[in-house]
């Protein structure tokens, strides 16, 4: 039954040109194929070489070999990278000091204040007040960019200069 409807097909103006560019994409395709297990011949050449037989078989091991010792490498390596991450927040990325006169006409700029914050915004503002009868050291914490207890104006100054509002 097939063979008699492709011949019936084949009468067919159109039967006849249907089937010629069915033909010529099968054609196409196998060409495609061709050129395709070409370069594939190509590659595997370029990567094995002229190995035959055992040696290809030693040949690949090898390169399985290497391969996995790169995916554990890169494994230690990330490992190594995510503890950094983690550890890498507690470092200081922003430090900076602010001196000024905490007490006009006593003391002069002997006053500052210290701010040392992590990427996060976390950190401590280190403050000196100095006057004639001596100096007081406050530290105060920062967390993300806030500090729990009430700051001066040069810390606060000093804050907000170096965190995102």
């Amino acid at each position: 039954m097939p063979v008699v409807f492709l011949q019936q097909l084949y009468m067919t103006d159109g039967g006849r040109i249907g089937i010629a560019v069915a033909v010529l994409i099968a054609l196409g395709l196998g060409i495609a194929g061709l050129i395709i297990a070409a370069a594939n011949r190509r590659l595997l050449k370029r990567v094995f070489g002229g190995v035959q037989g055992q040696q290809f078989q030693d040949h690949l091991a090898a390169i399985l070999r290497t391969f996995e010792d790169h995916t554990a490498m890169e494994r230690e390596v990330r490992d190594a990278l995510a503890s950094l991450e983690q550890t890498s927040h507690g470092f200081f990325d922003t430090v900076d000091v602010e001196h000024y006169d905490a007490f006009p006409g006593q003391a002069g700029r002997f006053s500052f204040s210290l701010l040392m914050l992590n990427r996060n915004g976390s950190g401590i503002i280190l403050t000196s007040l100095t006057n004639t009868q001596g100096s007081k050291v406050y530290v105060k914490r920062i967390e993300k960019g806030k500090s729990d207890t009430a700051l001066s104006r040069e810390e606060q100054d000093l804050l907000s200069k170096h965190t995102r509002s």
